[in-house]
């Protein structure tokens, strides 16, 4: 808060000052509320414009106060407000002693006169806040219609997302119920089985996609830790996600990783973090591209994964697009890729419940680089050469 904001210096006067001197003073400036009145820099009193003046004006007062101490027509109690006091301790004041309103009062720091308040000065300073409140409520609101947009977009999404294998499924089954039964072994039925197969796993994943999300909003993320290499780490990855390169005949590589250091993670949790980049890197990269798994030892002792492609990479707005839940860079009939749209999120997520962070670097026509970083009290190490920053 600001009192310095509501104060202006006021050149005090001391006890012995005379009336004459400060009546001048009054006279030369028709701005000026009060004088303040110090003893070692300390106020002790307050003369107020309006009571000095009328004391002084009248043609026995002049003569009467003139040449006596400012001390006899001080007010002795003024309303004094130390500079760390909130706006909202000072306006209650104010409504406690109108007086002060009307005739000023005293700012203090550290118990040393420090300026003079006015109703003026504190009225600008109630606007003020009134505005950044304002303005807040307006960029609040702001952010809960865009999230309210996001959602519904998501939800539309999610109509294509769920109903696709659903129909696959739905319709693969009446293929082979449909069947005769001498032929429940062919070649076809098989081919129908593995559609099936796929479809229920890509459904399965949107789902608990939509879970995991749903739990970390609601605050009932927890995380299941032991230790675990970084090989393993590796070669779980390289293993489930080798399906998915192949088709797109993309070669899938990864470097840096070893048996001899062990992190504390929830192996389920950030095993799919892993999935989710190396998934988006293939989804995203041209045939015959290459998707590279990295591993390095920050000079903190932390750890970088970082999954990197040659694809066409993204311009800074869908970069910072693409963090936010339930938001997707492409959506509606312009989507050329399946996907809730959760997987960047979940992956900042993740990192965050590690204690890490999530960094996405990425340049058009130049590829992406997509990186978790973990904290070094979740990783140990053992004579490994570490990666500057």
């Amino acid at each position: 808060m600001a009192n310095t904001l509501i104060s202006f210096a006021v050149k005090p006067v001391s006890q012995a000052e005379l009336c004459g001197v400060a009546y001048d003073r009054f006279c030369a400036d028709e701005e000026l509320v009060a004088i303040p009145v110090v003893d070692k820099g300390m106020p002790v009193g307050l003369l107020k414009r309006v009571d000095f003046l009328s004391k002084l004006a009248d043609r026995f007062g002049r003569p009467l106060f003139e040449a006596k101490p400012v001390s006899v027509l001080m007010d002795p109690n003024p309303v004094i407000v130390e500079d760390t006091f909130t706006l909202d301790i000072l306006n209650k004041m104010m409504v406690e002693d109108e007086s002060a309103l009307r005739d000023g009062f005293i700012i203090t720091e550290n118990s040393f006169y420090k300026g003079i308040g006015t109703a003026a000065e504190l009225l600008k300073a109630n606007m003020a806040r009134a505005e950044e409140r304002m303005m807040a409520l307006e960029l609040a609101q702001m952010k809960a219609e865009s999230a309210a947009q996001a959602k519904a977009r998501f939800l539309a999404n999610m109509s294509h997302e769920l109903r696709t294998p659903l129909n696959a499924i739905i319709g693969f089954s009446e293929l082979i119920m449909g069947k005769p039964k001498e032929e429940e072994n062919s070649a076809d039925v098989r081919g129908y089985i593995q559609d099936i197969h796929h479809s229920g796993k890509h459904l399965l994943g949107v789902i608990n996609s939509i879970l995991d999300m749903s739990k970390l909003e609601a605050g009932a993320f927890q995380l299941s830790e032991d230790y675990y290499s970084p090989d393993e780490i590796s070669d779980q990855v390289m293993r489930i996600m080798e399906g998915m390169a192949w088709t797109k005949k993309i070669s899938l590589t990864s470097s840096g990783f070893n048996n001899k250091d062990e992190l504390l993670i929830d192996i389920q949790v950030f095993r799919q973090a892993v999935i989710n980049l190396v998934s988006n890197a293939i989804k995203f990269s041209p045939d015959n591209a290459t998707v590279r798994l990295e591993y390095n030892i920050l000079p903190n002792s932390g750890v970088k994964i970082s999954v990197i492609d040659n694809g066409p990479g993204m311009d800074p707005e869908s970069l910072n697009k693409v963090m936010e839940p339930f938001v997707q860079v492409e959506s509606g009939h312009n989507r050329r890729f399946e996907g809730s749209g959760l997987g960047l999120s979940l992956v900042k997520a993740f990192a965050e419940a590690h204690g890490g962070y999530f960094e996405l670097k990425s340049r058009m026509g130049k590829g992406t680089k997509a990186s978790i970083i973990l904290p070094p009290h979740r990783c140990s190490h053992e004579n490994v050469v570490t990666l500057a920053l």
